[in-house]
């Protein structure tokens, strides 16, 4: 046999090779993609059981496939989501270049009410999420005696890196902004409220958040979370009114005035 004919004879078993593997992949990827998602959720709440974990994650009403589909409700630990959809493109899966886009809120819904998402993750490990606010209806507590009331604009954009099981923060910028109202655990209007979140370290969150209410109340409030060793601090300064409606709840709080006039609190914790 001559050196040619053995090298067509290796080119073309080596291009077979590639050809079943490609063919392998692209199957692979078409059915987990095809496949019914509440399917593939109980498939995981097996395994979650099996381990002798407490699922993280219950539904109702859910339809369709992992690739596209829609959820009347999905509950996660402390919050619920309401009229949820999805769609993840299966051709981005099958370049391993995956990017979920995510809605909260249905068709009758205006388009500035709707929570949205989109994160995309690339096969060394870089993502980045866009989160859209909307109607706070959309979000219910799961277990937690919270309730709020309002529409939220602005967007969210993180750029981050998964490194192994850790989120490394690379930045986040952007703010959410518009009237809040508190419904539980007690009934009280934030006013205009305006939140934007940082990362200064690849493991730390911090936060500026600041309510106003016309004749009634300025806070800010300043606040971090660490990562790395699960803590959340914040400080916070208020200006109230004599009849303000937050008088009350921030000295239920702990909340002390200062010889200015203002009340300041502090909280911290682990999660």
């Amino acid at each position: 046999m001559s050196g040619i004919s053995l090298i067509k004879k290796l080119r073309t078993f080596l291009l077979g090779v590639l050809f079943l593997l490609l063919f392998s992949w692209v199957f692979l990827v078409a059915f987990i993609a095809l496949a019914p998602v509440e399917w593939l959720l109980v498939q995981t709440m097996v395994q979650t059981a099996a381990q002798a974990k407490q699922p993280q994650m219950t539904w109702q009403k859910i339809e369709g496939t992992l690739a596209k589909g829609s959820a009347e409700r999905i509950n996660l630990p402390g919050i619920s989501l309401e009229d949820v959809s999805w769609n993840l493109p299966i051709w981005r899966l099958a370049l391993a270049l995956p990017q979920l886009n995510l809605k909260l809120g249905n068709e009758q819904l205006a388009k500035n009410e709707a929570w949205q998402l989109q994160a995309s993750l690339t096969p060394w490990g870089s993502f980045s999420v866009r989160l859209k606010a909307g109607d706070l209806a959309l979000l219910k507590s799961n277990g937690l005696p919270w309730a709020l009331e309002g529409i939220l604009a602005g967007e969210l954009n993180l750029q981050a890196k998964l490194q192994g099981q850790t989120i490394s923060c690379q930045s986040l910028t952007g703010s959410w902004q518009g009237g809040l109202k508190a419904l539980q655990p007690m009934q009280l209007n934030l006013g205009q409220i305006n939140l934007q979140p940082t990362c200064p370290k690849a493991q730390s969150l911090t936060w500026l958040l600041t309510a106003e209410q016309t004749a009634e109340h300025q806070i800010n409030l300043e606040g971090q979370a660490e990562l790395a060793n699960r803590r959340w601090s914040f400080s916070g300064q208020a200006k109230l009114e004599e009849q303000a409606q937050l008088r009350p709840a921030l000295q239920m709080l702990g909340w002390r005035r200062n010889n200015q006039g203002e009340f300041q609190g502090r909280g911290s914790g682990r999660f």
